[in-house]
């Protein structure tokens, strides 16, 4: 029985990190660096910089602070060999600049027949992991997050059970260059854990991200480097683009050491209205086959003020603001608009031409967009143009205004 222990371990160290060329060391439980999210797998893992769901606490604890709303995150992924992972996440928005994540996820594979020594038949075996963890963020800057994660997972090795607790903590930071964000993460902090008679450690892992929006291409970039117990610094990158924030397609690779060979993975999302999102990515990794990924998530409520550290009432501890960039060009016959988040903020874009005392608003509703497309103006002239945000019916002060001239 140790030996399919030990075959069993070996397993599922090699599916989670297929082929490295170089190991410092063994490690145990690799499904706690499983990567799990649609979205983020699509991209090959480089998310720790980009990360804005729920799903980014698995990669960066303090990157889920910039959900707008509450929402909950079902996710299916199919393994080679029937090997199904299943998880589960909440991320409650519960102030602008705090927010609460928690994940289960499990993985378990079909009953395998245990034989002994001669062939015959003995007892049928399981095999399986469960992970749950609990996150917190918190925007300690407007420019700066951190976040802190701890999770408990247990190991199901043929009636051989390695269980305990580890630690993640994540940081994220806005930089002086405009859209550039840079992200990073230590994963899983904890002590050795125990099968049978053997310790083995746990996969302690080193995230390092950038992260680049380009608003004219509708293109999101993502550059990553990933460090684990068992395996030497490697590169992933991902590119997203986005049609409207309706529909995205996306695309990844990871490259491990020296190897360069091109895997890619590609995903696509589709979100039909501000509070459902439907994302789909495929791998085909060259020894094990093809993985598929399914994601469906729900967002829901509002972001309400809440009182934070014995500060007194909400209304008296936090100031609503603006957008801190605002952007605006022509590309074509269209006047695009484009603005830095506010977490949890819907926004108000106002108009006016520069020597009108007079603004009138752009659209008659809010909007969750971080961009408008206007329709460029027949007549030579100069507008200007401010962006506001609004929480549980407050509106910020304008932003900073950007003035067009139209030729």
């Amino acid at each position: 029985m140790k030996s399919f222990v030990t075959v069993c371990l070996s397993l599922l160290m090699f599916v989670a990190v297929g082929r490295s060329d170089n190991y410092a060391g063994l490690a145990s439980n690799l499904f706690l660096r499983a990567e799990l999210s649609p979205r983020a797998s699509a991209l090959s893992g480089a998310y720790s910089a980009i990360g804005n769901d729920v799903q980014a606490i698995y990669y960066n604890p303090a990157a889920f602070v910039q959900m707008k709303r509450h929402e909950i995150s079902l996710i299916h992924v199919q393994w080679f060999e029937d090997v199904r992972m299943q998880n589960l996440s909440l991320g409650f928005k519960l102030d602008p600049k705090f927010a609460v994540g928690i994940g289960i996820s499990y993985m378990g594979m079909p009953e395998i027949q245990g034989k002994d020594r001669f062939g015959q038949e003995t007892e049928k075996i399981s095999v399986s992991s469960a992970i749950a963890q609990l996150n917190v963020a918190y925007k300690v800057h407007p420019s700066f997050f951190m976040g802190l994660g701890v999770k408990y997972f247990r190991d199901d090795l043929a009636g051989y059970i390695g269980s305990g607790m580890a630690l993640d903590f994540g940081f994220l930071m806005e930089t002086l260059i405009p859209r550039l964000t840079v992200g990073g993460a230590v994963q899983n902090l904890g002590n050795k854990i125990r099968y049978d008679q053997q310790e083995e450690a746990i996969p302690l892992t080193y995230r390092l991200g950038i992260g680049y929006a380009i608003p004219a291409a509708h293109l999101k970039i993502a550059v990553e480097g990933v460090r684990s117990l068992d395996q030497n610094w490697r590169l992933a990158t991902g590119l997203e683009f986005s049609y409207n924030r309706f529909a995205f397609l996306r695309i990844g690779n990871k490259w491990l050491g020296e190897r360069s060979d091109l895997q890619p993975s590609f995903g696509a999302g589709f979100n039909p209205n501000s509070s459902l999102s439907l994302d789909y990515t495929f791998y085909n990794h060259q020894q094990l086959g093809y993985t598929h990924r399914v994601g469906i998530s729900f967002r829901f409520g509002e972001v309400k003020n809440m009182r934070i550290g014995g500060l007194g009432p909400a209304e008296s501890s936090f100031v609503l603001r603006p957008p801190q960039r605002v952007y605006a060009y022509l590309h074509g016959d269209t006047l695009k608009v484009e603005w830095s988040d506010v977490p949890g903020a819907r926004y108000r874009v106002y108009l006016r031409k520069t020597n009108d005392s007079k603004w009138i608003k752009a659209t008659p509703r809010l909007l969750w967009a971080h961009e408008l497309n206007i329709k460029k103006p027949k007549r030579k002239t100069m507008i200007d143009i401010a962006v506001t945000s609004v929480i549980d019916g407050k509106e910020s002060s304008f932003s900073r205004i950007v003035t067009v001239e139209i030729k």
